[in-house]
C-alpha cells in the first residue's frame, strides 16, 4: 500500500512502529513501490557523497532498496527498522552482508556513535504517525550525526490535492488482478488512512496503513528543534529549484554552528 498523499509515485513505507507494516505488506513491498533504476542510482550516487567521509545511518532502512546499493558503494552502511520481517527480507537480498541492520525505533534509539551521513528515504518520517514521535526522529538524527559536516538528508513528498473526507486513489490494473485504495484524510491533524484492495482470482485481500503527512515547512521547524538547519532543498535526486507545482523533496540538513542564533 502506499503512503504518499497524493497520486504521485507510489513510494511506500520503511518504518511503521505503530503498525505492522512489514508483517502485512512484506510480501508485496518490493514489487508495489519499485524503484525507478535511474532515480535509485542518482539518489545512491547523492547519498555516496555525503557518506564519502565516514559511515552511513539509514533510519527506516525496510528491505535496503538504498542501504545495500549504497554499501556497494564503499559506504558503511547501518540500518534500523522496527519491522524484523522487513529486517529479514533485507538480509535475504545479495549483497546484505555489506549493511549491518538494527531492530530500533528511529524515533527512539541510540547506537552509540556519530555517522557522516544520517539519512531517511520513500517517506519514511510519514509513517510514524504522530507529531512528537516525528519530530524526535529529527532529534535521533541529530544525535547521530558527527560534528558540523554530518548531513541529514531525508526524501520526502510534499502533499497535493490533500480535503478532507474520503476518496478513492491510485487505480492499479493487470492483465489478471487490479487494486485501489480507500483513502480517508483529517487535514487538521494531518493523517492519512489508506485501505488498499486487492482483487485477484475472484478474492479480495486488504492492506492498510496510517500515516501523518508533513509539509516542509514542519519538518524545518522539527529540524530547528533538533538543532539542524536547512541547507539545500531540491525537487528529485537531480537537483534543480523547488517550485509551487513541486511535488517531491530531497531536504538536506546540517547541524547549526556553535553561537549561531
Amino acid at each position: 500500500m502506499a503512503t504518499d498523499p497524493d497520486d504521485g509515485p507510489d513510494d511506500g513505507p520503511d518504518d511503521g512502529p505503530d503498525d505492522d507494516y512489514g508483517g502485512t505488506f512484506g510480501d508485496v513491498y518490493d514489487d508495489w513501490y519499485s524503484l525507478d533504476f535511474d532515480d535509485g542510482a542518482t539518489a545512491v550516487e547523492v547519498l555516496a557523497r555525503y557518506g564519502r567521509d565516514g559511515d552511513a545511518l539509514e533510519l527506516g532502512v525496510g528491505t535496503g532498496r538504498i542501504a545495500i546499493p549504497l554499501a556497494a558503494r564503499g559506504v558503511a552502511v547501518h540500518g534500523v527498522d522496527t519491522s524484523p520481517d522487513m529486517l529479514r527480507r533485507l538480509r535475504a537480498k545479495p549483497g546484505a552482508e555489506l549493511v549491518r541492520t538494527e531492530l530500533a525505533d528511529m524515533a527512539d534509539c541510540d547506537l552509540g556513535r556519530r555517522f557522516a551521513l544520517v539519512y531517511s528515504v520513500f517517506n519514511s518520517l510519514f509513517c510514524v504517525p504522530d507529531q512528537r514521535r516525528q519530530t524526535a526522529c529529527f532529534a535521533v538524527a541529530a544525535r547521530h550525526l558527527a560534528g558540523p559536516g554530518g548531513r541529514f538528508v531525508v526524501d520526502h513528498q510534499i502533499p497535493d490535492a490533500v480535503g478532507s473526507g474520503s476518496s478513492v486513489r491510485h487505480l492499479h490494473t493487470g492483465p489478471d488482478r487490479f487494486r485501489f485504495s480507500l483513502v480517508h484524510c483529517d487535514p487538521v491533524s494531518q493523517i492519512m488512512e489508506r485501505q488498499t484492495m486487492v482483487v485477484e482470482n475472484g478474492g479480495v485481500t486488504p492492506y492498510r496503513s496510517v500515516i501523518r503527512y508533513l509539509w516542509p515547512s514542519e519538518m524545518d521547524l522539527m529540524a530547528a528543534a533538533a538543532g539542524l538547519t536547512l541547507e539545500d532543498r531540491w525537487p528529485g535526486w537531480r537537483g534543480g529549484t523547488v517550485r509551487p507545482d513541486t511535488r517531491r523533496c530531497v531536504s538536506v540538513y546540517r547541524p547549526v554552528a556553535p553561537g549561531t542564533p
